[in-house]
Order: structure tokens, then sequence, then C-alpha cells
């Protein structure tokens, strides 16, 4: 049996968050209602709000990043429109645990959040040919977590979503970045979101491993304090 302490990473998709826990020291699982073909840890297929509360208490945190489509701007677009509002819920779930847990979500979801943190892409120095990437993301949790806040610097922001990789400044070239890069879009998404292993669509819908990698070593913290208190 692994000596590590264990993560469950619920709503998993391609394992952005789950590479970041990963190199904070957890071994991690992911559960996703889709298959996710380029998962790289253990996966199982199944609804996450389905899990039995015997399994997920086999675990010495979870992290769960709920589908963000009912809370963004885009929310009343065709395909998005009457998307599920989850957060609640999966609080609810992940409180009846008594684990220490994570909620991830967008900057939208802030109203349906608890003082969550905000990370963003300039603290970790994160972007790709010249380009910073922001990607602001918000992170609940029942253990303290603290952000370094912004950094924002003055370089063009390049932003990854909808299946490419685009400088969202008009005066940096905005959309007519569609076929500038020498390589394509998905070299520069991978290197901005640090994800070679996933697909441009895969990497529109992640988070940037740096992040659960900085929330992961704080969640560590709490972890090896509950063993020890076992």
């Amino acid at each position: 049996m692994s000596q590590k302490p264990r993560i469950l990473d619920l709503f998993c998709c391609a394992g952005g968050a789950a590479m970041g826990y990963h190199q904070a020291g957890f071994d991690v699982v992911g559960i996703d209602l889709h298959p996710q073909p380029r998962y790289p840890f253990g996966f199982i297929q199944m609804d996450a709000l389905a899990v039995d509360k015997r399994f997920l208490r086999t675990f010495d945190a979870i992290h769960a990043s709920p589908p963000c489509q009912g809370y963004t701007a885009m929310r009343h677009a065709p395909g998005a429109k009457g998307a599920p509002r989850l957060i609640a819920q999966v609080r609810e779930m992940l409180e009846a645990t008594g684990l220490p847990w994570v909620i991830e979500n967008v900057e939208e979801a802030r109203s349906e959040m608890r003082e969550p943190i905000m990370l963003c892409g300039s603290g970790f120095d994160l972007g790709s040919h010249g380009c910073e990437l922001r990607r602001h993301r918000l992170f609940e949790s029942n253990v303290g977590l603290y952000s370094m806040g912004c950094q924002h610097g003055d370089k063009p922001v390049v932003g990854v979503y909808g299946g490419h990789a685009r400088i969202r400044s008009a005066r940096h070239g905005g959309r007519g970045t569609r076929d500038a890069w020498p390589n394509g879009h998905k070299p520069v998404a991978a290197e901005a979101m640090g994800m070679d292993w996933a697909t441009l669509a895969e990497m529109s819908e992640a988070i940037p491993p740096a992040y659960t990698r900085f929330i992961g070593m704080q969640l560590m913290q709490h972890v090896r304090a509950n063993r020890l208190a076992a």
C-alpha cells in the first residue's frame, strides 16, 4: 500500500489539477463522467456525485472542479444554457467526509463560493512566446489557504480557450493570432499551461498544474498533521 497521501480528483477531465497534486507529493485518482484517455493517473469513469461515501473516506483529501459552464459569462450561449450549478451540492458532499477538501471554479462563481482565494498565472510566471498567461481561478477549502495574488506585467496576455491559444489584446494581434504562431496553437498552449499531454480542447477546460502544486503543498501540511494525530 502506498505511503504517500492520496487525493481524489472529482470532475477530473484531462488532469491539469491532478498533475499539480502529483507534483506536490500526492498519489492521485481521478473520477469523471466521461472517458479521459489521456488522464495521467488512475482513473474511474463514473458520476462524481454518485461516489460512495465509504470510498471517499479511503482518501486523505479531495479536490473537486464542478462544471463551470453554468457560472461563466457564456452560460446563456447555445450548448451552455441550462448547465448545472453544482458547487453547493459538491460542498455538502465533501463536508460530510470530514476530510480536507478543495473546490475550484471560475471567477464568475464567486457568489456561490465561501471566502475563496484567487490564483493567476502571472503569479507563477506562466506564459509562452513572450506572452503572459493569467487565467484567474478561485479555490475554496475547509483548510486555510493563501495566495500570492496577481503579478500582472506589461506583456501581451495569451488566452487558452475554445481550442485555441490567442493573444487577448487587439493591439497585439487579438483574434488575428489564430494563425500567427509558427508551429500552431498547441505548442503555445502546452507551454503556457504546462500540459504537454493534453489536447487543445482539453487545455481549454483545464487549470494549470502550477496552481494545484501550490495548493497541494499547503494541503499536504494539513494531511500530514491529520496522520500524526490519528
